[in-house]
């Protein structure tokens, strides 16, 4: 019953897939009809056997080793080459999925044995249909809810015969379904309904489930319930995310610049990646602070697990608390049956983005302080302590220190914040970047737009030189988007009148420059300036210029001047 639960988010992704479970010692425990074919070895029961034995390459030490997922590994078997993944659950036990990559095998079959062997014996009411909505499989505790044999239900449209399910409307939009309540025959069932697609995107059909969580309870499977919530709450994140972790994609395309600070950045992000210190992003708004707690994520150990964010600014204080550890049944009125999984326990084994970090409310520090410390909550409502593992990046574009001094913010919560804090810069202080920004947003742009715009006009190129950016590289994708909706048809050059009301009066003011820009550029002369009379002596230059030597640092910092 545990190993069906514990590696129940490895099924969800079948397709394809011959399925192989082995025990902590490397017995095999199931073996489905597919995986025995593709080790040759089709007909016979692999069960009790030792997976060394009847399959030599697998990597299977190694995952045991590690206590992780070992994906994308292959082998060869004949002419073919199989993809084989391994998923290890908290008992020590691995589930091995093995994928032809050739297209001849039959993907919704092999998800229909899938089910078939595992989950007949689980109390879960589950159904797979094909990409029409037609019933391919349904367990024999599915059929008796609907007083029928699962034999006579294959064949039928699942809206026929399950009045309330929303697979149809699911296979139509590509989006799954989670958490929804349904009274049926006497029964109040909690229903999750996703689709399937195979690895090019394409929809295979759907998997729709169902829980009455009265039975599991009165049977002494509460606990299981809980988990089974959290890794339906792990899909929906893992679909989300799946786009941008899919593949060998580089975890820092992303992060665009040659400027040297932003190469710095990315160096200090990646040597960070690899560890497992809560990390501190901090700088202005609209600097790409969430694209660099990704970029990190997906650089990680952690990657294969969710990145779930959390903007703290954005959640009701009053409601937090039951979003960030989640609550129990009862514990507060319109609490949802069954109670409902937090960030946290949804993050388990990944990564939590605290966004806008600097707003998280006082009453709430000293809690999440505790989850920083001992890795455990409770939730709202709940006595039970649940442990996670997570890694904590947080963002903010406040001075955290400057609201501890205004008692907004607990010093004990910076330090165990700001393991390591890295600063993203404003875009007015690494101008070498500009281009390639620009060039990289309009390709995105010409995309979405059907568009072959082809660059700015240079009278456009100089305005975006001299001006600020004080919203930086959300403010340039904002400006760019604006242009596209005003090109006429067959224009490929970006001009002046295709710029927002707002920056084209910033011309007309007196050479194009605001006066935070003015101040800039004319501090970053008087810097050059003193350097050059002092031979490049900063301390003399400092005096020259009649300020600190440490605020002259930040200065050459802050302009990139080396």
């Amino acid at each position: 019953m545990k190993e069906h639960l514990d590696f129940w988010g490895a099924i969800l992704a079948a397709r394809r897939q011959g399925m192989i479970y082995v025990d902590a010692g490397g017995l095999i425990k199931v073996a489905n009809s597919l995986a025995t074919a593709i080790l040759g070895l089709d007909g016979c029961d692999l069960r009790g056997r030792r997976l060394t034995e009847v399959f030599p390459e697998t990597r299977l030490a190694e995952v045991l080793t590690r206590k992780g997922p070992l994906l994308g590994t292959s082998f060869t078997a004949g002419s073919r080459v199989y993809r084989v993944d391994y998923f290890p659950d908290d008992g020590g036990g691995v589930v091995l999925l093995f994928s032809d990559e050739q297209p001849e095998t039959n993907s919704l079959k092999a998800l229909n044995e899938l089910y078939a062997s595992l989950l007949d014996d689980f109390p879960l009411y589950l159904v797979v249909v094909d990409g029409r909505g037609v019933v391919v499989a349904i367990n024999h505790l599915y059929a008796s809810l609907l007083g029928a044999k699962a034999g006579a239900l294959i064949g039928r449209e699942v809206k026929d015969i399950l009045p309330f399910t929303s697979l149809p409307e699911v296979l139509s939009s590509g989006m799954a379904v989670a958490g929804r309540e349904v009274a049926f025959r006497g029964k109040k069932l909690l229903l999750s309904e996703v689709p399937v697609k195979d690895g090019a995107g394409h929809l295979l059909g759907g998997v729709g489930k169902a829980l009455d969580l009265e039975d599991l309870a009165a049977a002494g499977f509460s606990d299981l319930a809980r988990r089974l919530q959290v890794l339906e709450g792990k899909v929906l994140f893992y679909q989300q995310e799946l786009q941008s972790i899919q593949g060998d994609q580089d975890a820092w395309q992303g992060i665009l610049g040659v400027s040297p600070a932003m190469v710095r950045l990315k160096k200090m992000a990646a040597r960070v990646a690899r560890g497992e210190a809560n990390v501190l992003i901090t700088g202005e708004s609209g600097t790409g602070k969430e694209l660099l707690a990704q970029a990190i994520h997906r650089a990680s150990s952690r990657r294969n697990e969710p990145l779930i964010k959390i903007n703290c600014a954005a959640i009701p204080e009053n409601l937090l608390e039951a979003e960030l550890f989640g609550y129990e049944e009862g514990a507060f009125t319109g609490a949802a049956r069954g109670g409902k999984p937090g960030k946290f326990e949804l993050a388990d084994g990944g990564t939590i983005f605290l966004d806008e970090v600097g707003d998280l409310p006082l009453s709430m520090q000293p809690k999440l302080l505790r989850v920083l410390q001992e890795r455990a909550f409770e939730r709202v409502g709940g006595r039970r302590t649940i442990k996670v593992d997570v890694r904590i990046i947080a963002a903010t574009n406040q001075d955290l220190l400057a609201l501890e001094a205004a008692g907004k913010f607990r010093l004990d919560l910076y330090y165990r914040l700001a393991v390591v804090t890295l600063t993203v810069p404003p875009l007015r202080e690494r101008p070498g970047d500009l281009e390639i920004l620009v060039a990289a947003i309009i390709q995105r742009l010409n995309a979405r737009y059907h568009q072959t715009v082809r660059g700015l006009d240079p009278e456009v190129q100089r305005l975006f030189s001299r001006y600020s950016w004080p919203g930086n590289v959300r403010e340039l994708e904002n400006v760019l988007e604006h242009a596209f909706n005003f090109l006429d048809p067959g224009e490929e050059i970006i001009t002046l009148k295709h710029l927002p009301a707002t920056m084209q009066r910033t011309i007309g003011g007196g050479g194009g420059l605001e006066l935070k820009s003015a101040v800039a550029t004319a501090e970053r002369e008087a810097i050059l300036k003193a350097l050059a009379a002092a031979g490049g002596n900063k301390q003399e230059a400092a005096r020259l210029l009649g300020i600190h030597p440490s605020g002259l640092y930040q200065k050459l910092k802050r302009y990139d001047i080396n």
